[in-house]
């Protein structure tokens, strides 16, 4: 039988300390021969990432040991980090971002790359002239943007030979089976690679030599994005100059023309945005068959596809939110989760997809499931999200009481929230607490008008849409209406605080490294994202005037909730400074604040002890603004008590 008590005060033993332990993830799936690889992201070890080898037998093995970290730092995001080949495995090192090879037989690791200031990403092995092409990104020009080079590494002689830098991004790299063809990604200021990008193809006659290279569909803006060779020599890739991420294929025999085809018209988003290299949304099984992955309404299926675009019934029910899909020589590999599962990696056997590793830490009582939804907001729009009830085996809420209600901003904002099991989401619900993950207009999986929505217009659409989501939960009988709570992170951060100082809809605000003062961010943050408010809210300085109306910072005094600010002291994407002058703004206004930083942290929390110490310090800030009592049980000592006195 449950014991009734007050929302917001259950306790469960889904601890901060359980969030952190399980919150291991694996990355960029990748085959080779019969083999698997993949990255591994360990909390519990300040967030290093290792490699994993899955043997054709099934047995599972640790290619890097403490501290050796493969981890590349290119427009900060990273991606690529790793590519196997013949004589070893080639990993970029997290520490000075040099390209390292790892041997399989005597687990020898070696140098390949000594170009200090420079960072490497985006590994790309071609068979056919034993070379590697890489990203370089190089720091030591006295310019104040970091260059950006397409290179390839002959790894018979160790020459480097720059294959393309005249454009401010360079990606994607894809040698063609034969070796014959290049075919590789640009895009320049002011864009952002999901608004405009460019797809090369180039001849190659070896390793270091290369003819001038060509422009495909020259005539579109699009977002071109993961251009993947097909085993017998067609080249593939996801645009969206339809307004939807769909596949186009130039035939091998017509790589000299643009008699390009679309695969499959639909509408649905076969891609994220790229905000990571070595994406890969499809893979191939065969000359003729593909295995792809796609976005509708914010849920992601796997099909399979023939080139000649037809489409089979998704396959893999439970695994609705997809992160990675691998292929080689009729094996396949799906990275994703669902909603009994935060990830789980899928192989294919004998036709079937069966499980070969899972991060499934709750049973399915545990769980509570995300239900889809849409709802009105401003201007006659619709905007969508996941809603999730409390839910706790033990406990359940009084008669006639409703749950406090925690609206989460998602980071990008040119990113989604999906329906995967997320734990710290399950933290929230296993104590009473109701959740509303919105993904807001400028979200992606919706096409791109509606990721457009938010062009010149952040910090009113996405607000609008957060508060709406607020309201609509309210009106629908679903939460308190006097207990509501907005949190999000980055970006995410951003929209918490632009609601906070624009609205008064909200009870409390939870920023976790988020931004206030927008021509700070315009004038100070890194070259991928330099010119992203471009976009969002208009170029600058000529539109100086609407960066400090949009800026939380010059509105602080408006504020009428406490708010709870988290902050890594290693940040380079949102600096600390964002987070100090926009406390010390708060508190100038009279305004409860608490501000807790974490000195080894960067852009996104990565260590077990800090994963956990910001879980418990949030809840205790619950606790205290709302008088519940304090978990009975808690993972750990915390000061928070004392808010908002706090110290990190």
């Amino acid at each position: 039988m449950k014991t009734t008590a007050a929302y917001g005060t259950w306790t469960s033993s889904l601890t901060g300390e359980f969030v952190a332990a399980n919150s291991v993830r694996m990355a960029e799936p990748q085959w080779f021969g019969e083999s698997l690889f993949w990255l591994e992201t360990r909390p519990e070890e300040k967030g290093r990432q290792t490699i994993l080898q899955r043997s054709a037998d099934g047995l599972v093995r640790e290619l890097l040991a403490n501290p050796w970290n493969a981890r590349s730092r290119i427009h900060e995001y990273g991606g690529g980090s790793f590519a196997p080949a013949p004589d070893g495995l080639y990993f970029v090192n997290g520490e000075d971002q040099q390209i390292y090879r790892l041997s399989l037989a005597n687990h020898r690791i070696e140098p390949i790359t000594k170009t200090i200031g420079c960072r490497y990403g985006d590994l790309h092995y071609s068979a056919a002239h034993h070379c590697l092409l890489a990203v370089c990104e190089d720091h030591t020009g006295s310019t104040t943007e970091p260059q950006n080079r397409l290179v390839s590494l002959d790894l018979a002689d160790g020459q480097i030979m720059v294959v393309e830098a005249g454009h401010d991004f360079v990606t994607s790299a894809q040698v063609s089976p034969d070796g014959k063809w290049l075919a590789y990604l640009t895009w320049d200021h002011p864009d952002m690679p999901w608004q405009a990008t460019r797809l090369w193809l180039r001849p190659m006659t070896s390793a270091v030599e290369f003819e001038p290279p060509r422009q495909l569909a020259a005539g579109a803006r699009a977002s071109f994005t993961q251009p993947r060779w097909s085993p017998d020599g067609d080249l593939y890739w996801i645009a969206d100059p339809t307004g939807w991420w769909n596949l186009y294929r130039l035939s091998r025999n017509a790589l000299t023309e643009d008699k390009i085809s679309a695969l499959l018209p639909m509408e649905a988003d076969f891609a994220h945005p790229h905000w990571v290299c070595r994406q890969a949304n499809y893979g191939f099984l065969s000359d003729d068959q593909l295995l792809v992955s796609y976005s509708r309404h914010g849920l992601w299926s796997v099909a399979y596809l023939s080139r000649d675009g037809q489409l089979s019934a998704p396959l893999l029910a439970e695994c609705n939110a997809v992160q990675t899909v691998a292929c080689s020589d009729k094996q396949a590999a799906i990275l994703g989760g669902g909603g009994q599962l935060t990830q789980g990696l899928w192989l294919q056997n004998s036709g079937e997809f069966q499980l070969a590793a899972q991060q499934a830490p709750l049973s399915e009582n545990d769980i509570t499931r995300a239900r889809p939804v849409s709802f009105p907001t401003a201007d006659g729009q619709v905007a969508h999200g996941f809603f999730y009830a409390p839910e706790n085996t033990r406990f359940r809420g009084p008669e006639g009481q409703l749950p406090p209600l925690i609206v989460i901003g998602h980071g990008g904002p040119t990113a989604a929230s999906d329906a995967a099991l997320n734990l710290k989401i399950q933290f929230w619900t296993q104590r009473g607490f109701a959740v509303f993950d919105v993904n807001y207009r400028g979200s992606t999986g919706f096409g791109r008008p509606y990721r457009e929505a938010l062009n010149r217009q952040w910090g009113v659409v996405d607000v609008d849409d957060l508060c709406a989501a607020a309201e609509y939960a309210t009106a629908q009988g679903w939460v308190h209406p006097q207990q509501r709570i907005i949190r999000g992170s980055s970006a995410g951060g951003y929209s918490v605080l632009a609601a906070l100082t624009d609205r008064q809809v909200f009870n409390a605000g939870v920023s976790l490294y988020g931004i206030g003062d927008l021509e700070t961010l315009a004038r100070d943050t890194h070259k991928f994202e330099a010119h992203y408010l471009d976009s969002l809210i208009g170029p600058y300085p000529e539109e100086q005037s609407l960066y400090k109306q949009r800026s939380p910072l010059h509105k602080a005094a408006n504020i009428r909730c406490p708010l709870l600010v988290f902050q890594g002291l290693l940040d380079k994407v949102v600096p600390p400074e964002q987070a100090e002058q926009m406390v010390a703004a708060v508190k100038a206004a009279k305004v409860p604040v608490a501000y807790v930083t974490y000195p080894e942290e960067g852009h996104g929390f990565r260590s077990a002890q800090t994963i956990q110490h910001q879980l418990d310090a949030e809840l205790s800030f619950y606790h205290t603004i709302f008088h519940l009592a304090p978990d009975a049980t808690p993972s750990r000592e915390i000061s928070i008590y004392n808010w908002p006195e706090v110290k990190s």
